[in-house]
């Protein structure tokens, strides 16, 4: 039997999976009038790279206080967030390193968190998306004390892909 917080969860990813699909079919080449240009507002769950688009889930971030940590300033917190990404079709992309962080309200934020190239190959066998397809990877980040109240989530994501071209994406999400 399946619980209804996957069932929630299945339906959220398959509701960003079809938004995106239909983001990507509104790319075309450029026209006279100059190439086309989108843009998503700061705290959207997807942000847009040439070949690459990530989302974040669940798109409003729950942060847990970390256990046996005493902090004389904000707590230290723990969640768990899914980072799924979508490749245009093509060139597979190779994960660098990923950044979480978390923001305040003026979307500044402490040092990152960084996930590095080895480590995800240690944890998911690969840093490899295949171009055109979907990947899901999923981190419980845990953040030390802080100075501020976070109230973003932000990950920051660098790709290469195969010809040794770097990308980068953000995505920002809200925490509650």
């Amino acid at each position: 039997m399946v619980s209804r917080a996957c069932a929630t969860n299945r339906i959220g990813i398959l509701a960003v999976g079809l938004a995106l699909i239909v983001s990507v079919g509104c790319d075309r080449p450029g026209t006279s009038e100059g190439p086309d240009k989108s843009s998503f507002a700061f705290a959207s769950p997807v942000a847009v790279s040439p070949f690459i688009t990530t989302a974040i889930i669940p798109q409003q971030v729950g942060l847990a206080p970390a256990l046996g940590v005493l902090c004389v300033g904000f707590p230290a917190v723990t969640t768990s967030v899914t980072l799924v990404f979508n490749t245009s079709p093509g060139d597979n992309l190779f994960i660098q390193n990923i950044g979480f962080r978390l923001l305040d309200v003026s979307q500044i934020g402490g040092s990152p968190l960084v996930v590095s190239a080895s480590d995800i190959s240690a944890r998911f066998g690969s840093t490899m998306i295949r171009g055109g397809s979907q990947r899901s990877l999923t981190f419980d980040p845990q953040f030390g004390c802080g100075t501020f109240t976070p109230r973003f989530f932000a990950a920051d994501v660098d790709v290469v892909d195969e010809h040794g071209n770097q990308h980068k994406t953000r995505t920002v999400v809200p925490t509650h």
